[in-house]
Order: structure tokens, then sequence, then C-alpha cells
């Protein structure tokens, strides 16, 4: 279960609905089964709303979309399908107020790794690994290609959340198992959800110089740019927001930084029919960085 209260700022009709009528059976075991049979409705209902290009409808309907699934994955604490939603419910919500909210973002990245890890803890090697004090890296390999999804989104809202607290010397230590999550997932579907993993990949080896050994640099942070964003045709405008916020300001390369943003602000709020959220969300931070590009520029 997940210990910190979490509190939702919009509440969601049809997270009320849905809450309802599961409460008409009082029997637990009942009411698991019954989560168990709607999960891949309520997955479906995510991913419907993720079609939604308007950054205002998916900032106030992320949060209730997101108690919904969360409240159900406690109902069916093993049910794979809503622990991974859950968890990239987590981090879509954590892009959408980062800027705004980062303290609240931080909390809600921390989620989404745990709900991930709780997804990736119903294999049994990689759960009794991290009861064998084993480290994250050292168990990924024993993940297959249904867990592509939860080691994606584990990896990137540990990410995320270290990207926020680069001040905390603890934060750094989790890297490591935040960059072999996403590097898994990456193995199994190099493409997968766009290629949004070698985007996290992108700004980590932006942020991390190559002397350390580690494969980063600036010359490897582009080549991952340039794979992520093949994966979508371009399509994924998370890519040019990212390469602009983390290799373009430390390359110093404001031209290259303003071009980027600028692109993605033009852009069709069509061109990723799939996922309108994620374009909407892009715009929503190209505004934002545009506006305060001086703070990244000192």
């Amino acid at each position: 279960m997940i210990k910190r209260a979490f509190i939702f700022r919009k509440p969601f009709r049809p997270a009320v609905l849905l809450g309802m009528l599961l409460t008409l059976c009082g029997c637990s075991t009942i009411l698991k089964l019954q989560t168990d049979f709607v999960a891949p409705m309520i997955s479906e209902l995510v991913d419907q709303a993720a079609n939604n290009g308007s950054s205002r409808v998916v900032r106030e309907g992320i949060a209730g979309n997101t108690l919904l699934v969360t409240a159900f994955s406690e109902i069916s604490p093993n049910n794979n399908l809503l622990l991974e939603k859950s968890a990239y419910l987590f981090c879509a919500y954590g892009l959408m107020v980062e800027d705004s909210d980062p303290e609240f973002a931080s909390e809600l990245y921390d989620l989404g790794k745990e709900y991930g890890l709780r997804a990736l803890k119903q294999k049994r090697c990689f759960r009794k690994g991290l009861e064998n004090r084993k480290h994250i890296p050292e168990l990924t390999d024993c993940l297959g290609r249904g867990y592509k999804a939860a080691l994606l989104w584990a990896g990137i809202a540990n990410g995320l959340w270290i990207f926020r607290n680069m001040d905390d010397s603890g934060a750094l230590i989790e890297i490591a198992d935040a960059v072999a999550l996403v590097e898994r997932s990456i193995e199994l579907d190099p493409d997968y959800f766009f290629g949004i993993g070698k985007l996290f990949l992108g700004a980590y080896y932006a942020l991390i110089p190559d002397f350390f050994g580690t494969g980063g640099g600036p010359e490897a942070s582009a080549r991952m740019f340039a794979e992520a964003r093949a994966a979508s045709g371009g399509r994924l405008l998370m890519v040019d927001v990212f390469e602009a916020r983390f290799l373009d300001t430390q390359l110093k390369n404001r031209a290259e930084y303003v071009r980027k943003l600028e692109r993605v602000l033009a852009a069709d709020p069509d061109i990723l029919p799939e996922y309108r959220s994620f374009t909407a969300i892009a715009k929503q931070k190209a505004r934002f960085f545009l506006d305060h590009m001086d703070e990244f520029f000192i």
C-alpha cells in the first residue's frame, strides 16, 4: 500500500461514478474480481483521455484519472495493468505541473516510481532479488517484454524525480537504478511509447560528463535525442522540449534552444493524435522555457 497521503486537487466525476458502482458489492473478494474484470476498460479510459489536446482539460482531468486508477490498483494490488497505468499517470501528471509546482511534481514522480516498482515486483526473480538486498541494475535482465511498460515508467519517474532534486546528494545515488530500468525497457522494445525512454537517456547524458565513464556527454546525448525523434517521426514534441532544456542549455546554444521550442509552439496540435495530451504538455512546457530562457542560460 502507498504509505503517504496524496491529495488530488480536482475530483473527476467518472471516478466517483465507477467507485459507486464497485461499492455496491461489500465483499472484498468479489470487489477485487470486479476490478480485475474492468481493468482493461479502465486502461482504455486512460488512453482515450490522452487523446485530448486541451492542456486545461488534461490538467483538470488527469488528477481524477490518476485517483481512479490508483484506487482500483489498491483494491486489486497485484493487477499489473493497473499498476503500470498508475505509474504512467503519475509521470504525465508530474510533467504537467512541475514548472509551476516543482515540490508537488516531486511527490508525483516518487509515487510513479513506487507504483512501477510494485508492478515489477510481481515477477518473483525481481522481488526476491530485492528482498536479498541485490541492486536494481543486477535484476533487470530477469524481466521480459511483459514488463517493458513498468520498467519504462518506473525508471522515468525515478529519473524525473532525480532531475528535480539534483542538489540532494542522496538523490544521485538512485540514478543507476533509473538508467538500468529505462535501458532494459529499451532493450525489450527500442521504440516503445514513441521512444520516450531514449528521450530520458538523452537528458541524462546531457547532464553527465563523458569522462565519468558512463557513456554520457553531449555527443551521446544528441545521438539519443536523434534516435528518440526518429522513433516517432518527429511527432513526439517532448523530444524537442527536453533537448532544448537539457542539451542546448549545456551547450549554451540559445539559437537552437529558441528554434526547437518555437517549432513545438507552431506544431499542429494533432501531430500525435494517439496522445494529444503529450503534445499539449509539450507546448505548455515550451512556452514556459521560452519565457524563462534567461534562467537556463546563466
